[in-house]
């Protein structure tokens, strides 16, 4: 199907932008594509403009230091891969196919916010930030803030997000595992895992979800099990069946709750074991 007229415009800097989204309550911004392309194809959105602002270098950046790593929004899944971030570049890999992660965004992403993308899982792990920018000023608010519901950020009219800050955890092990239909389809479910260990005992874990909820989640209880813990198979397999409580999956093509319920737990043990393994 085709999308239907719209207009097109494409500013020269972040200002005008926001400027021209606070005046266009019902515009788009267009980055990638990869998100908005489709569902303007079905449909699904009729936005009078698209303001297109894969061209603004501003919002195209990749910076790390010994504490955090400042991604821009309009970064590329590829280029988030290359940059060796632990975690998020084991995640985008996995997102799509060749094509999409070439031209696809994490600011195109996070701003979709489907319930199935693989960014949410590491985001809200890695307690990343988003920095969102108007004509009003600039905000920064954590990803789980962000994220309010499927397909819902916490954006106002004529914000844009320009960045992504995420801690670095260099000394962390990490695993990304995920369950799909076919080769680069969203995540059935999706399991985010970074943990830190002293010798033989777990230190610090933290493990996010997507595909099971609206948004992705933590799943405390079963990092809080893990925490200050020897490593055993018997405690993998308890934190793992404690990740099941966070999922609270829908039936529909991809699976039945009971089988998204139970593929959960074993993404989440993989992702705990491949993670040990590093």
């Amino acid at each position: 199907m085709y999308p239907p007229k719209i207009g097109y415009v494409i500013p020269d800097n972040i200002k005008e932008a926001t400027e021209f989204l606070e005046k266009h309550d019902d515009a788009k911004v267009l980055a990638g594509g990869h998100s908005i392309i489709p569902m303007l194809k079905l449909r699904i959105i009729r936005p009078s403009y698209l303001v297109e602002i894969r061209r603004l270098n501003d919002l195209h950046n990749l910076s790390k230091s010994e504490k955090e790593i400042s991604i821009g929004a309009l970064t590329t899944h590829y280029e988030i891969f290359k940059a060796n971030i632990p975690l998020l570049s084991e995640t985008a890999s996995k997102i799509g196919d060749p094509q999409v992660r070439n031209m696809g965004t994490i600011g195109g992403s996070i701003c979709q916010l489907d319930p199935s993308a693989d960014y949410p899982a590491a985001l809200i792990a890695m307690d990343s930030k988003v920095k969102i920018k108007s004509s009003n000023g600039e905000r920064i608010e954590l990803f789980k803030d962000f994220a309010k519901d499927m397909f819902t950020p916490d954006l106002n009219q004529g914000e844009i997000v320009t960045e992504i800050i995420v801690p670095n955890y260099s000394d962390y092990k990490y695993s990304y595992q995920k369950l799909e239909r076919k080769a680069g389809d969203f995540a059935i479910v999706g399991v985010a895992a970074l943990i830190k260990v002293d010798g033989e005992i777990i230190k610090d874990a933290r493990i996010g979800l997507t595909g099971v909820n609206n948004v992705a989640v933590r799943a405390t209880d079963a990092e809080n099990m893990l925490k200050d813990s020897k490593i055993t198979d018997e405690l993998i397999e308890k934190a793992a069946n404690q990740v099941v409580k966070y999922a609270n999956p829908v039936e529909d093509i991809r699976g039945t709750v009971e089988y998204k319920k139970k593929a959960t737990k074993v993404m989440a043990k993989r992702a705990l074991l491949e993670a040990l393994k590093r």
